[in-house]
């Protein structure tokens, strides 16, 4: 019978842990692992560098302060506070002495101190910094236990704060960072109880103009929205309503992006404008929701882990989800803003992440802090990629095929390990890797690797046809490589196979 030969393309439709394999669509991949999907391909993400180091300890806080010509960068590690605005090993801490290096903080330009920063972490007494020095912050409450206050917000010209297992939340009189704080007792209004873990605000446009709303995130997943900017006037603050998500994961993972507000849930990473019709129900609705079976599975494994964590990196084009899955390993859900498509990374070991000057920096395990998105390898380590596109047919799915040859297309700067194997009829892929070879256990795989080395050039594409040999139904090929001194763009694969008799 007459050889065909199909062309699909690399899985620029991202990672897919939804659908079922048999009805995946062909420009997904079941496995897509430190490849960045985009638009006509997909390309191996960059590496990182170390940026500051020496701290004595884990570093769990990174913020930036950013005020007129003043753009400064902090860190917190064995209960201090470091600048660590200059790369290099970091000097004298700011500050020493504290409890715990998991801080809250917010920058606000009050009328009386100028800019300034609040940092808060539900052991120490309150902290403060303007650009300089760490200092303590001045806060008092009628029946305030300040040392309890673990989160820190301002919305609307004022500062608001609250304890760690409690309901409430206490407010700054206008202007001002903290101070003297007036209490407002959210436990009378939500429905489902839990504690106050996170406030942010949502920008919307109700009809007569945009106004931003206050987003006050309980741990039982109660979202609870007000409208004005006085706590303590009925005529400057009205009830919305009260919305049901799934239990948030994380303080620092409700992030606003735009004029959106997106929650890291049990149930899924969900913008609040797709589910305030529907409440949970409307888990369909969450940005993650092509790979909610992983955000699930992970959340049931690592609820309980410091580290989750949303943040949006404009600069890559995408939303980074920290996953904690233990003390020493971090993975990230990655989310391209431009082709709304996911991807894993793994190897990029950051309790705590943060831009400065617009970069993206995390703090590593090791006491040091990390510049990413740079380079071509981890520190000098060379970084794994892999993928497994999605099983395909070919446009014949009831006819048996035997495979004869393939066709991949990449481009890179050199010479380039890259290894490929096909599996058929989902056979379950039994493959691992060395730094430029793939070894596959027959019958899972074809057992004839390929090492792709010997074809190359300086910026060059490389397709040539490789010799394979298969049978079956449906097809899925591996695409493994570990590099430390290129990048890889990966376009398409191309199948030669004669059809068969039906099944």
């Amino acid at each position: 019978m007459t050889a065909k030969a199909i062309q699909i393309v690399s899985p620029v439709g991202g990672w897919n842990t939804r659908d079922a394999l048999d009805q995946m669509p062909p420009e997904d991949a079941v496995i897509l692992t430190n490849w960045f999907p985009t638009v006509g391909r997909v390309q191996t993400r960059k590496g990182y560098v170390t940026y500051a180091s020496d701290m004595p300890g884990p570093v769990e806080t990174l913020a930036e302060f950013n005020a007129g010509a003043s753009r400064k960068f902090i860190a917190a590690s064995n209960n201090a506070i470091y600048d660590i605005s200059t790369p290099g090993a970091v000097g004298i801490a700011l500050a020493s002495g504290f409890q715990n290096d998991r801080w809250s903080f917010s920058q606000f330009d009050d009328a009386s101190g100028g800019a300034r920063m609040a940092l808060v972490n539900g052991i120490d007494p309150p902290q403060m910094y303007d650009g300089m020095a760490v200092s303590a912050l001045t806060v008092s409450g009628t029946d305030l236990t300040i040392n309890n206050l673990i989160g820190v917000f301002t919305f609307k010209n004022r500062s608001y704060f609250w304890e760690k297992d409690s309901q409430d939340f206490w407010y700054s009189a206008t202007g001002a960072l903290g101070g003297s704080l007036n209490k407002f007792p959210l436990g009378r209004v939500s429905g489902f109880g839990g504690n106050l873990i996170a406030i942010q605000s949502w920008t919307v446009d109700g009809g007569d103009g945009v106004d931003d709303l206050a987003i006050f995130i309980m741990s039982s997943g109660d979202v609870i929205i007000y409208q004005g900017s006085d706590p303590g006037s009925a005529a400057d603050w009205a009830l919305v309503g009260i919305f049901r998500l799934g239990a948030p994961l994380s303080s620092r993972g409700a992030l606003k992006v735009g004029s959106e507000v997106v929650v890291m849930t049990k149930d899924g990473y969900v913008p609040l404008s797709k589910v305030l019709d529907a409440g949970r129900a409307a888990s369909a609705r969450a940005i993650s929701d092509k790979i909610n079976g992983a955000v699930k599975e992970a959340a049931n494994l690592y609820a309980g882990n410091f580290g989750w964590q949303a943040l949006m990196y404009p600069q890559g084009n995408y939303l980074l989800f920290n996953v904690p899955v233990s003390e020493t390993r971090f993975d990230q859900h990655i989310f391209n803003t431009l082709t709304n498509t996911w991807t894993k990374f793994e190897g990029l070991n950051g309790i705590c992440w943060s831009l400065y000057n617009d970069k993206l920096y995390f703090g590593g395990i090791d006491g040091n802090v990390y510049l990413a998105d740079e380079g071509h390898n981890d520190n000098g380590n060379p970084i794994t990629f892999s993928a497994q596109t999605a099983w395909n047919y070919l446009n014949s799915r009831g006819q048996i095929k035997r495979f004869t040859a393939l066709k991949p297309v990449f481009e890179s700067e050199g010479a380039l390990p890259i290894s490929l194997a096909l599996a058929f009829d989902f056979e379950t892929p039994a493959a691992t890797y060395s730094v430029s070879n793939f070894s596959g256990n027959a019958p899972e795989w074809d057992n004839s690797p390929w090492d792709l080395s010997a074809w190359a050039g300086e910026n060059t594409i490389i397709r040539p046809w490789v010799s394979v040999a298969g049978i079956g139904l449906n097809v899925s090929t591996r695409v493994i490589a570990a590099l430390g001194q290129q990048s890889c763009k990966w376009f398409s694969l191309e199948y030669l196979f004669e059809p068969a008799g039906y099944v």
